[in-house]
Order: structure tokens, then C-alpha cells, then sequence
């Protein structure tokens, strides 16, 4: 055998197998995105007369849920919350612990199709003085002690690489006041570079998002690799959702929130300075 012939076949298994195993992938990210309860949550940060919400995902069966560390940032308040409730999708009777507050929402879009969330009371972990983890746009919230809370695991304990390329799953919900169909996405994105931000540098994906996706776990089949801070759209029309363009994200991996879980008393980032984070710099949904 020649080797070019030889090049050829080897180059034909590894695409076969790359095939295969991608294929494998499917019935992690169906059972993810039929489970009842799911380990995709929304996170609420309240203000005086305002709220922020955006997407979070739990990460430990004691509840700990990781999203955005702007979900705590009042805009209309110019100042930072402590107050949060996190709330799951759906009509389970298996929750792990006795929701505050149910409440009953109709899609906009669909006549008497309705769904219910179950709000739970959560506590943000600092980590020392910031609400952020190692400066980035990265924070854990709390729920309460219960039975064991679904979750998802981390694509790697340590850092993991990336290539211009790959293929991730956003997922994300959909909120009752924009018009939206279906209620829960897991839709493809792919990797296309890195961008300088207010949180330093993250990565860049291009695909479809919803308004409203930040804080929105990214999966590597089926398992967590990164949080979405941001969408950069750049054709939108005033008062609607052009979901197509690119998004910036958090990697993420086992050990870096680990260490944030049970945080060093030493000080990340002062008070100060994170009055100072400029919000304002990019389209956070």
C-alpha cells in the first residue's frame, strides 16, 4: 500500500469516527432537553423597581448554580443587588426543595399555551469582597438545602482548548413577554475567535440566540463548557429580535469553580472597582 493510499484511509476512519461520536452526542442533549426538572434555570436579581434576569445552570446537586456575574447589576438603580430568586420551568413534582412563589405565564404568541415557574430564594457567593469569579464575568448563586438538584458536569476538570471551529450548544429559555416558539433552545453555535471585553478576554461564537440567553450554558457534547455574557448583533431594528450574530463567552471548567464554591478569604476585586465595570459596552441580553 502506498502511502498516499494509505493517507487517504486514515484520514476517511478518523473522519468516520469524528462522525460516530458526534452522533453518540444526540441522546445526552435529548435527555437534557426533555428532563423534568432540568439543570437549566432562570436567575433574578431584584432592584427597587426594577429586575435582571437572564439563564443559569446548576452545577452541583447541593444547588449551586452558576451564570453571569451582571445579573447583579441594577441598571436602572446604577448599583448592585443581593436580593436573588432563581426559578425552574415546568410543571415537575419532583423539585428538590418547596418553591416561594409558582407562577402561571402565557406565551404571547400562543393562544392558552402556558408553562409554570417555580421560584426559589438564592444566595449570590461572594468571592471575598466581588461578586465575580477571578474578575471575570462568572458568579455562583445558592438554592436552598433540598433533595439533590439536577445538574450538569463540566467538559473538563482543567482548562480545556478550543479550536476556530467547534460546534457548542447554547441553551437557553425564552421569555413569556417576547414572543418565542420553542420555549427551550439547544441550538448550535460556532466557535470563531476571542474578543476583548470589560471582563477581559472571551470567546466568540457565531449562530442563533434568544434576548435575553445571557447567562446561557454552553455544552461540548453535552457537558459544560462555557456561560454566555453577551450578543453583538450588529443589524438590530429598534423594538425587535433579530437572533442571528455573534456571542461572547466565559470558559468554564471544574476546578476554577471549585475554588469559588469554597473561596480563599482572600480579595479578588474591591467594592470600588466593581462599581467602576463599564455595562454598558456591549449588548447583554
Amino acid at each position: 500500500m502506498n502511502d498516499l493510499l494509505r493517507g487517504k484511509k486514515v484520514i476517511a476512519f478518523v473522519f468516520a469516527f469524528q462522525q460516530a461520536e458526534a452522533q453518540n452526542h444526540l441522546p445526552i442533549l435529548e435527555k437534557l432537553a426533555g428532563a423534568d426538572p432540568a439543570p437549566f434555570v432562570i436567575v433574578e436579581g431584584s432592584g427597587k423597581d426594577t429586575k435582571s434576569r437572564g439563564q443559569g445552570v446548576i452545577i452541583s446537586p447541593k444547588g449551586h448554580v452558576l451564570s453571569v456575574g451582571h445579573i447583579a447589576w441594577i441598571d436602572a438603580d446604577k448599583s448592585f443587588t443581593d436580593k436573588f430568586r432563581i426559578s425552574f420551568r415546568g410543571t415537575s413534582k419532583d423539585l428538590p426543595a418547596k418553591p416561594s412563589h409558582i407562577h402561571k405565564a402565557v406565551f404571547t404568541d400562543k393562544e392558552d399555551a402556558h408553562f409554570f415557574e417555580h421560584y426559589f430564594p438564592a444566595k449570590l457567593l461572594k468571592q471575598g469582597e466581588s461578586r465575580f469569579i477571578k474578575k471575570n464575568d462568572l458568579a455562583v448563586f445558592q438554592l436552598p438545602a433540598g433533595k439533590p438538584y439536577p445538574k450538569i458536569d463540566f467538559f473538563s476538570k482543567d482548562k480545556p482548548d478550543l479550536s476556530s471551529g467547534d460546534i457548542l450548544h447554547l441553551c437557553h429559555f425564552t421569555f413569556p413577554h417576547k414572543a418565542g416558539n420553542p420555549s427551550f433552545l439547544m441550538n448550535p453555535v460556532e466557535v470563531v475567535g476571542v474578543t476583548k471585553t470589560s471582563s477581559g478576554l472571551q470567546y466568540l461564537a457565531k449562530g442563533f440566540y434568544r434576548i435575553g440567553s445571557s447567562g446561557g450554558a454552553l455544552l461540548k457534547n453535552g457537558k459544560l463548557i462555557g456561560i454566555q455574557s453577551a450578543a453583538y448583533t450588529i443589524n438590530t431594528k429598534e423594538n425587535t429580535e433579530l437572533p442571528h450574530g455573534l456571542i461572547s463567552f466565559e470558559l468554564v471548567w471544574g476546578d476554577l469553580i471549585e475554588k469559588a464554591i469554597t473561596p480563599s478569604p482572600k480579595t479578588q476585586a474591591s467594592p470600588s472597582k466593581e462599581r467602576n465595570r463599564n455595562f454598558g459596552s456591549s449588548k447583554r441580553p
